[in-house]
């Protein structure tokens, strides 16, 4: 079974003093009371990527630059060659290390189980149970309702039920 890769998924954490923002062309929102991204859809040209966000403080409306280079920056989905399934989260108190000397402020977890549906789900739940802090949920549809009020962004391999609804009709089967 081929295990979930990134084509294009790439994410870009949103910082917690914009109140309220428009994302920019080519992207889809994960928004919650936990995570704030950007997920890629067809942006190119990702590591000279700035754009112009526009946001609100308390209602008063404004504008930021956000670069690329920035720790909320442009971030490629986890090495997936041993994960069957992701969970993705932004933060302003996460700190990960990239290659290229940038603190990360997304992070990326994943199951290395699975082979069929049953196994998958029930790494999911193990994993989202975690995150979330809810141990003993099993129930599929509250674990995944939990996670998208979180504004996490989930993905299973491709082929399996369990794609992510936060990113658009489609988006996840690459």
């Amino acid at each position: 079974m081929a295990t979930t890769t990134f084509a294009v998924r790439q994410f870009f954490n949103i910082a917690s003093e914009y109140d309220t923002f428009t994302a920019p062309t080519g992207t889809y929102v994960v928004t919650g009371s936990v995570s704030r991204l950007l997920v890629n859809n067809n942006r190119t040209n990702l590591a000279n990527d700035s754009f112009v966000l526009s946001y609100s403080v308390g209602g008063t409306p404004a504008t930021v630059t956000l670069n690329s280079n920035s720790p909320q920056g442009w971030w490629p989905g986890a090495d997936t060659a041993n994960l069957y399934g992701i969970i993705v989260g932004g933060n302003d108190s996460y700190a990960n290390p990239s290659p290229d000397g940038r603190t990360s402020t997304v992070s990326v977890w994943g199951w290395d189980v699975g082979g069929d549906q049953p196994t998958n789900d029930a790494a999911f739940i193990e994993l989202a149970n975690y995150l979330l802090g809810t141990p003993g949920e099993d129930d599929l549809v509250t674990i995944k309702e939990g996670l998208v009020a979180a504004g996490y962004y989930y993905q299973y391999p491709v082929g399996f039920d369990g794609q992510s609804p936060n990113t658009g009709t489609g988006s996840d089967v690459l």
